[in-house]
């Protein structure tokens, strides 16, 4: 079972919301967890990760690329285009792609959309409490662990992530917004180099 879901916690602890959520899956089961301002960009998404599943069944998680995201590796195309037209044909030309980018040794990847099995969430212990840092936190217990992590490279999202509204502002989240404590995010980013084709 592969199941897409976007968890929701009144008091913006995402942490929480994702061990709820996790805990109703099987134990054989994949959560797909997609962010509130994420939207998928073609038909072929559940398919690009059943793919992903079967050639590496034993990964800690499967990351998105997207247009808007702090983390450098994760991010492709234009990251100022607001048009859905234009990202839905640039996620049929992704597509192509046929590799999965070791992100292990990163400084930990966003969770705009990302792919994790019941199996991983077990063995690392879940997710912290918090809203902001709470994918870095998953990022680095899978790597402490001794799972892989990949960037699944022809799976593109776009991400609205704090873009501009119509007075020019910018959709920021509130300054009070809980951060999972003691991220170990920081610090100079590693350009993963090792890429595997699928089959």
């Amino acid at each position: 079972m592969i199941l897409a879901m976007t968890p929701f916690d009144p008091c913006a602890n995402l942490g929480k919301a994702y061990n709820e959520a996790m805990a109703l899956l099987p134990d054989d089961g994949w959560a797909v967890f997609i962010d509130h301002d994420a939207a998928l960009t073609t038909r072929r998404w559940h398919a690009q990760i059943a793919e992903a599943i079967a050639f590496k069944p034993d990964a800690g998680a499967f990351v998105a690329c997207t247009n808007r995201i702090a983390a450098p590796w994760q991010q492709v195309g234009d990251r100022n285009n607001f048009d859905m037209v234009h990202h839905r044909a640039f996620g049929a030309e992704r597509l192509k792609l046929r590799t999965l980018l070791d992100v292990t040794d990163t400084q930990g990847f966003g969770g705009v959309a990302f792919a994790i099995s019941k199996r991983t969430w077990d063995r690392i212990g879940g997710a912290p409490d918090g809203m902001l840092c709470v994918d870095h936190h998953l990022h680095f217990r899978c790597r402490k662990a001794g799972l892989r992590v990949y960037l699944l490279e022809s799976w593109y999202v776009y991400h609205w992530r704090r873009g501009p509204l119509a007075n020019g502002d910018a959709d920021n989240l509130p300054r009070d917004t809980p951060r999972a404590a003691d991220c170990p995010c920081r610090g100079p980013e590693k350009n993963p180099t090792v890429r595997i084709q699928l089959p």
